[in-house]
């Protein structure tokens, strides 16, 4: 395959940023964030210790809902190419076989730039050999530039329609057909395009992947999450699992969690609890219960991140007839240990659920943690709630918890 576009002429690309410092204010008062404590607040507003809060916590929780990966780059292919101003696809230059220049415009206007990459001696041996070949690249607005994929006879007609349909999927209309594009993928015989859509099936929130099917067996999903290569794809392929509708499916479940129980181990915890619940339905809840729930002293913190992601995205955007047995279970949950009130805040907080305010609250009232970046989550939860249409009754239960105006 030959790579047309309009021409593209060489350069170089020029680095620059800047630096920026911000100082956060509220109600012309300046916030020394490290004199805080809980049982002496000023008497500020709620709006004035919510803008703190949200300072604390706002760049730290995801806010996608099928957010149990740690390891996968932060954005996808798709959003790698929406988010830039040109791509291209590059080849070794005629007259420097060690820098790229490229061949044609793929996306944006020609910059007359190109990409600052070292052409290695692999990529280089098979683009001497294969002259159809390239390499593209995208070019953010900073000048930065991101090396995507090998463009090839496989790679080729999925990049052609990348290119036409990429401003169309980001949006709330395009999500159904970026999920069912992607989906059709996980059954392509090369591994490069399966891994593609793994990662755009992971960025998308969970009740968008509940409405799609893919052709992807549990054994093959299973292999995934046992194979060490494939670890980054771990928590979505188990998040896939759960969407299965099968005896397989539901008996891979059912053997991690005895693992689990057995041995202690709790690798992507909260994406098994989340497929345990999404396959077996109430039996599912029943074995997340007997299993975790029952003993939450024992839980480390880490395990007590996961267990409340999970539940959060269940809550949120699982199947809404689980939803009072789920909150029945957060509240037993709380009252044993109260100090993942915060968590829960951070994690309903994120996906903009407001189900557990009075939970939440109580727990406050009670002050049963004291942690300055706890007690700030909660209260940018609580305030989030408030600022809602029609919440008087939450305004007048956060008020009995001692704050507000």
């Amino acid at each position: 395959m030959v790579w047309t576009g309009y021409p593209a002429g060489g350069g170089r690309m020029e680095r620059f940023g800047r630096d920026r410092d911000d100082d956060a204010t509220c109600g012309g008062r300046r916030f020394l964030i490290a004199s805080f404590r809980p049982r002496t607040i000023p008497p500020l507003s709620l709006r004035c210790l919510a803008v703190v809060a949200l300072l604390l916590v706002a760049t730290t929780t995801r806010v996608d809902a099928c957010a149990f990966h740690t390891v996968l780059p932060t954005t996808t292919l798709v959003a790698d190419v929406v988010a830039s101003v040109e791509v291209v696809a590059a080849r070794p230059s005629v007259t420097d076989p060690f820098s790229f220049e490229p061949v044609a415009v793929l996306r944006g206007e020609a910059s007359g730039l190109g990409p600052p990459y070292l052409v290695d001696s692999v990529t280089r041996t098979r683009l001497a050999k294969h002259t159809e070949e390239a390499v593209l690249f995208a070019r953010n607005p900073d000048g930065t530039w991101l090396r995507l994929l090998t463009l090839d006879a496989t790679t080729g007609p999925f990049v052609e329609m990348l290119m036409k349909r990429a401003d169309a999927w980001v949006g709330a209309d395009g999500a159904v057909e970026r999920r069912d594009v992607f989906a059709k993928l996980l059954g392509h015989p090369d591994a490069r395009l399966r891994r593609i859509a793994l990662r755009e099936l992971d960025g998308m929130p969970y009740d968008t992947l509940r409405g799609g099917t893919y052709p992807i067996s549990a054994t093959e999903l299973v292999q995934i999450v046992n194979d060490v290569d494939q670890m980054p794809f771990a928590p979505i392929s188990i998040l896939l699992l759960g969407l299965g509708d099968s005896d397989d499916t539901r008996e891979a479940i059912a053997y991690r969690f005895a693992i689990m129980k057995e041995f202690g181990l709790d690798t992507n915890l909260g994406a098994w609890i989340t497929a345990a619940v999404e396959s077996g339905g109430p039996a599912g809840i029943a074995m997340v219960e007997h299993q975790i729930l029952a003993a939450p002293q024992r839980l480390s913190q880490p395990q007590l991140v996961e267990i409340i992601r999970a539940l959060s995205v269940l809550r949120a955007q699982g199947d809404p007839a689980l939803r009072p047995r789920l909150d029945k279970d957060i509240r037993q949950f709380v009252a044993l240990r109260p100090d993942v009130a915060p968590l829960i805040a951070q994690a309903f907080g994120a996906i903009s659920d407001y189900s557990q305010v009075s939970v939440v609250r109580d727990a406050f009232a009670a002050r049963r943690f004291t942690d300055r970046n706890e007690v700030l989550a909660v209260l940018a939860y609580l305030s989030r709630a408030n600022d809602r249409p029609g919440n008087s009754m939450q305004r007048r239960g956060i008020r009995a918890a001692g704050v507000g105006p």
